[in-house]
């Protein structure tokens, strides 16, 4: 009895053994393990606007070369010269003094022109090919040989920016139309036109 309680006790062991060893095999098996997912996609346009923060330029009805103040409800400043021939520039501010703003936004590089139609009115010599409306960017212009120093506008379209990285851009203009001793009365007419391009 004792050998067999022996044999007994060894079969019991080896019994314990073969369930621990089970037992350490199935806890060394990985957890289950699953995944799942989103496909995502789009696609974003290229795009490109302006804007422009007033669209009327009124210089006003009582201008001359002396200088006289204008009666425009817009703002409008006399920039008188003092040199031979030279009257005035009036020089409208927009937007209560603050200037014209533009702004662009563009999700590329791109690039702009600027022209402006040839006078339309009466006055003879006040014409856009003579230089008679011009703007400066920027900086306003506070006198007469400031705003002579403008950009004059012309009625081909010119290159206004070139190669403008992509994102928003801003800026701030203010017209200048001359109004010299030379220049004939009449009225002044005239639309500018912007145009922006996204490059290839």
């Amino acid at each position: 009895m004792k050998k067999l309680n022996g044999l007994h006790r060894m079969a019991m062991g080896l019994g314990v053994a073969v369930v621990v060893g089970i037992l350490v095999a199935v806890m060394a098996i990985p957890a289950g393990a699953a995944s799942g997912g989103v496909s995502a996609s789009g696609e974003n346009q290229a795009n490109i606007t302006i804007t422009l923060s007033d669209s009327t330029a009124d210089f006003g009805t009582n201008l001359d070369p002396s200088g006289t103040a204008s009666n425009s409800s817009d703002t409008v400043v006399a920039r008188a010269g003092s040199t031979g021939n030279q009257g005035a520039y009036y020089e409208w501010k927009a937007n209560g003094g603050a200037g014209l703003t533009i702004e662009v936004k563009s999700n590329k590089t791109w690039n702009g022109t600027v022209a402006a139609s040839e006078n339309s009115g009466t006055s003879s010599s006040m014409t856009v090919a003579s230089g008679a409306l011009r703007y400066a960017e920027g900086s306003e212009p506070t006198s007469y040989s400031a705003c002579a120093s403008g950009t004059a506008f012309q009625s081909t379209a010119q290159t206004w920016k070139s190669n403008i990285a992509k994102g928003k851009s801003s800026y701030t203009q203010y017209y200048c139309l001359r109004v010299d001793w030379t220049d004939d009365p009449g009225t002044f007419a005239s639309n500018t036109t912007y145009t922006v391009t996204q490059a290839d």
